[in-house]
């Protein structure tokens, strides 16, 4: 980050399904590392393995091998940060989908987990549900991220907020006929919480569904920003962290909330 300017470049890699899962992987680290180098570079959900059913069992890394992925010693040779899409890992709890997030070091500083599962694909059958991750530290930016049908869920957004989260981060598989609805919660996750929320898509066509990516950045009072052209399927975005403050300056929607009240809301007949 510039932080004499407070101006963040964010890569958006949404890039295809194509090939072996070592296929994919090099085709992300020719994304992240394309000049000119942005910041931090995000990446879709699963973009090595895709949502193959019965391959994700023998795809699942171990927790530790995320410390050694390819796109831990890219961040430290770069000096970027990435956000490295997500991956089937096996714990204790069963395989979950996780988003590895890495330091200009090259070091893995958060993991974040999938928590709802998308039971109308069959996420559900061979992956378990994961679990709240907080928030995390980029310099002297805090930061949140989530996993594609999360997206669904406010109630996961607003504690990283509360936190301090300023950039929330997602990666995901939406295709083309959710992809509008993608959008709009993009843009919704954004102005209730007056952040930057950064999404991203999967690119090109999966197990017969289209994607072709179509992600964004939405700023802090909902509307997506114009990003550059890097390489196909590849846009750098340019964030002014300062619009945080401006915005919540103009209307502070978190100083305006009344936590005591809100357990009435959830009042009516069982």
């Amino acid at each position: 980050m510039k932080a004499d300017t407070g101006i963040l470049t964010v890569r958006l890699c949404e890039l295809p399904i194509r090939g072996s899962s070592g296929d994919c992987m090099k085709r992300a680290l020719d994304a992240c590392s394309a000049l000119p180098l942005p910041d931090v570079a995000v990446l879709p959900e699963l973009f090595t393995v895709g949502f193959k059913l019965d391959s994700i069992s023998g795809a699942a890394l171990h927790p530790e091998e995320l410390d050694t992925l390819p796109l831990a010693k890219l961040a430290g040779e770069l000096g970027i940060w990435l956000i490295g899409g997500s991956h089937p890992v096996r714990t204790s709890r069963g395989i979950i989908n996780s988003m590895p997030v890495y330091d200009p070091s090259g070091n893995r500083v958060h993991t974040a987990e999938k928590i709802h599962l998308f039971r109308r694909m069959g996420e559900d059958s061979v992956f378990a549900g994961g679990l709240p991750s907080g928030v995390f530290r980029m310099g002297d930016v805090v930061a949140g991220a989530a996993v594609c049908y999360d997206l669904r869920f406010p109630e996961v957004f607003r504690p990283l907020v509360l936190k301090g989260a300023r950039i929330l981060f997602v990666s995901a598989q939406w295709p083309i006929p959710r992809r509008k609805v993608f959008r709009y919660l993009l843009q919704a996750r954004s102005a209730e919480a007056q952040v930057f929320t950064v999404g991203c898509n999967l690119g090109g066509d999966h197990l017969g569904s289209r994607f072709r990516g179509g992600g964004g950045i939405a700023n802090p009072w909902g509307v997506f920003l114009k990003g550059e052209t890097v390489m196909p399927g590849v846009r750098d975005f340019r964030l002014e962290l300062k619009q945080v403050d401006e915005e919540r300056s103009r209307i502070n929607c978190l100083a305006d909330r009344r936590p005591s009240v809100y357990t009435m809301c959830e009042g009516g007949e069982e």
